[in-house]
């Protein structure tokens, strides 16, 4: 699945764009119709933990103007088999949460309230839907430049296996090899990063290098999830 461009309006809404539904549970018969529709996503920083008697999370969108809350309104905060654990989902401060199909829910009594926060409404998220809620541990400015750069990436490369695409540090397309002298090539391909499987490097120095010098450590991660969301 190609990578989508993280800075299109039309894949990636901002939360007041989102259409609405007038109920807090997205109904089960509606997922045929869902299916239809063109895919589009909301990218939701979180904020703040704002859980009290369902579990909450305070977000915002790519705009940085609106904060709005996504709830998962079939859940309880109480430990039982209601609960659930959005730590443990790794759906914490700082990170992003990538939700399919999402839609604008209003509380019966609040349709007649206006333009303030109450009227923009809040993401209700179903168990139904709960498994397509998708997680990327980093900022939303961070999820957004790692995938405009993967999605470069793929437009020069492809998937890579052609070759030519060279050390991430240094530009070399083939391994040193150590053993042979540090200016010598080497008969194996480039590293990959183990973390992200992604970025390759002709030799440990370069690898540390990118790690700790060229932002990879800070990207890492985002560019996993991004890879797995959108393989």
């Amino acid at each position: 699945m190609p990578l989508p461009d993280f800075t299109s309006t039309t894949t990636f809404p901002p939360f007041t764009s989102l259409p609405f539904t007038t109920t807090a549970s997205q109904p089960l018969e509606k997922q045929e119709q869902q299916q239809e529709e063109e895919e589009y996503y909301l990218l939701a920083e979180i904020k703040n933990n704002m859980t009290l008697t369902k579990p909450t999370l305070i977000c915002t969108d790519p705009t940085g103007a609106t904060s709005f809350a996504v709830v998962f309104d079939s859940r309880s905060a109480v430990p039982g088999p209601d609960a659930l654990d959005l730590a443990r989902l790794g759906y914490k401060r700082g990170a992003t949460l990538v939700l399919p199909r999402a839609r604008r829910t209003l509380r019966a009594s609040s349709r007649q309230e206006g333009d303030g926060e109450v009227g923009n409404g809040f993401v209700a998220v179903s168990r139904a839907d709960e498994a397509g809620v998708r997680v990327v541990p980093a900022r939303l400015e961070v999820l957004r430049r790692v995938g405009a750069l993967l999605r470069d990436k793929d437009a020069k490369w492809g998937d890579g296996t052609a070759g030519g695409r060279g050390c991430e540090s240094c530009g070399r397309t083939t391994r040193r090899d150590g053993g042979r002298g540090a200016n010598e090539e080497g008969k194996g391909g480039l590293m990959r990063c183990t973390g992200c499987g992604e970025m390759e490097y002709c030799c440990k120095e370069c690898q540390v290098k990118g790690w700790n010098e060229d932002g990879h450590k800070g990207d890492c991660k985002a560019i996993k999830a991004i890879r797995a969301i959108w393989p």
